[in-house]
């Protein structure tokens, strides 16, 4: 069960799971997620809870479905002017990282990069999973 969170200077809104606080502001590393990941419940079997989030806007970016190797992926990629509308995870701990790092296939197929991100009114640096 998730406790939404409002904050009336800036219009953000975020969740926070039972028993979990988070200050978006002063997170290290939001983690930008689209598609599936945003489920809270296929996250959870992933890195084995449901994570705190927030609405969350990619500046800069876009998404699009390429073939790799045979198979194909939704990628994020940098586009200037463009945006993706997804969730910022908030509190990941460095092994649930790691989770995640193997479910985009980081090795092979995707790499971490930096992003602008627009939650509510403010603007934040985060992460998330490009294609290689």
């Amino acid at each position: 069960m998730y406790k939404i969170r409002y904050e009336d200077d800036t219009f953000a809104v975020w969740l926070e799971p039972e028993g979990v606080e988070v200050s978006i502001w002063d997170e290290k590393e939001a983690i930008f997620v689209c598609g599936k990941l945003m489920e809270p419940g296929f996250i959870a079997d992933i890195i084995g809870r449901e994570p705190a989030m927030a609405p969350a806007v990619a500046l800069n970016c876009a998404r699009q479905w390429l073939d790799y190797e045979g198979k194909p992926y939704i990628f994020l990629m940098k586009a200037e002017k463009g945006f993706v509308a997804g969730m910022a995870l908030l509190g990941i701990t460095a092994d649930e990282r790691e989770k995640l790092n193997q479910f985009e296939e980081i090795e092979s197929v995707r790499k971490v990069e930096p992003l602008t991100l627009r939650i509510g009114e403010r603007e934040i640096t985060g992460i998330s999973f490009f294609k290689r």
